[in-house]
């Protein structure tokens, strides 16, 4: 029996209605007085900042509401400068993956004195290549996610767009973790149709690569299978009634679990493929992973032999094949969700996908795939939904 690992698990959790009133207690328990909100435009002109400003009262140190869409490099850096304008001990980023990811890029260039390159995970000859431990820095973080998708709220890992160089910063590091996460299902309400399943596929295709990695194991294994099923019942509820707040801690609450799920026995296809067309067309991750997802599974799950019969399950999936039946579930799933279904409805060029395929290969996630996956089957993979 091989030895069971769990390397990866969030800090401190508060969790329910209501619990975003709970920020001052958990800065407190940090010993820290001074918080920087971080935020976008969105949040900062709604009602979600009013209740985060209403928590935190005097220990509101500023706002900061220049994240963007796939945390461009320059927000980050004009977010360092923020904090530090401020005088702020925390960061509270108040928003989805890109303002999560824009907390860690903060505490990133506090912690390395302003330098990235060192700390990016790029893909060497044997996989992910070795880089520099950071250190502590001067920040403490606590996440209040207000979508259910990214899951960044649970993971040592961040992603931050270069615009210029059309690709995304990939990070990985146990301080980025954030030392709090609120999920106050109150705050997911106000995202959108769109949003919400968007955010919402992303989380479940971190599960259904978890369950299909090369390094699963038993606890990814129950995280992934039980927030599956969760987001197949209650992601298309968050969008009919978007003010179910069952339904939204439900979906909270899956994409946390996809993402401790997935970042201990790791994605692979979807999410490297996801990472190219991101980088490239600023393109929000649960589109493309929603596109790919059904294809990629009738491709990878049968590589797990009898444990693919479990995943067809716990999706409600029925039949003899059990890919098939995992794919069709899925299919079923984005019929009730307003996303679109092919890359061209996104702008990319069917003359693109050689270029984006020869671009996966280089994905350090691909090294997590059940069984070695071809440039060619990247490419096939983009043709179908082309």
């Amino acid at each position: 029996m091989p030895t069971l690992e769990v390397r990866y698990w969030p800090k401190r959790l508060r969790i329910g209605p209501g619990s975003v009133a709970d920020l001052p207690d958990l800065m407190a328990e940090q010993r820290r007085q001074r918080a920087l909100v971080v935020c976008g435009r969105t949040v900062g002109g709604g009602d979600m900042l009013v209740g985060v400003r209403r928590a935190l009262g005097a220990g509101l140190a500023g706002v900061f509401t220049g994240v963007e869409a796939h945390t461009p490099l320059a927000a980050v850096e004009a977010g360092l400068e923020a904090a530090r304008e401020c005088q702020a001990d925390t960061i509270i980023s108040v928003g989805g993956g890109s303002t999560i990811d824009a907390a860690k890029g903060i505490v990133i260039l506090d912690a390395s004195g302003g330098e990235f390159a060192l700390y990016q995970v790029v893909r060497g000859d044997g996989g992910a290549a070795e880089r520099p431990v950071l250190g502590g820095g001067s920040l403490a973080h606590i996440a209040v996610p207000t979508t259910a998708g990214s899951a960044s709220e649970a993971m040592p890992t961040a992603g931050i767009r270069d615009p210029q160089a059309g690709r995304k910063l990939l990070f990985w590091d146990d301080h980025l973790v954030p030392a709090a996460v609120v999920l106050d299902p109150e705050m997911a309400v106000h995202a959108g149709p769109e949003l919400s399943a968007a955010t919402g596929m992303t989380a479940m295709a971190r599960c259904l690569e978890g369950l299909y990695s090369r390094d699963r194991q038993a606890i990814s294994t129950g995280l992934a299978l039980h927030a599956a099923g969760l987001l197949i019942e209650a992601l298309p509820r968050s969008i009919t009634a978007p003010d179910d707040l069952e339904a939204r801690q439900a979906c909270q609450l899956a994409a946390l679990m996809s993402g401790v799920a997935s970042i201990n026995a790791m994605a692979s296809v979807v999410h490297a493929i996801g990472h190219g067309v991101g980088g490239r067309y600023g393109l929000q991750h649960g589109i493309s992973h929603a596109m790919l997802l059904p294809s990629a599974v009738r491709l990878l799950l049968p590589a797990i032999g009898g444990e693919g019969s479990t995943v067809a399950t716990a999706l409600g999936g029925s039949g003899d094949d059990p890919a098939e039946a995992a794919a069709s579930a899925i299919e079923s799933l984005l019929d009730k969700l307003p996303l679109p279904r092919s890359l061209r409805e996104v702008g990319v060029g069917e003359d693109e996908i050689a270029e984006l395929a020869a671009g996966t290969m280089d994905d350090y996630m691909m090294d997590y795939a059940p069984r070695p996956v071809s440039e060619a089957e990247i490419a096939a993979l983009l043709t179908a939904v082309w």
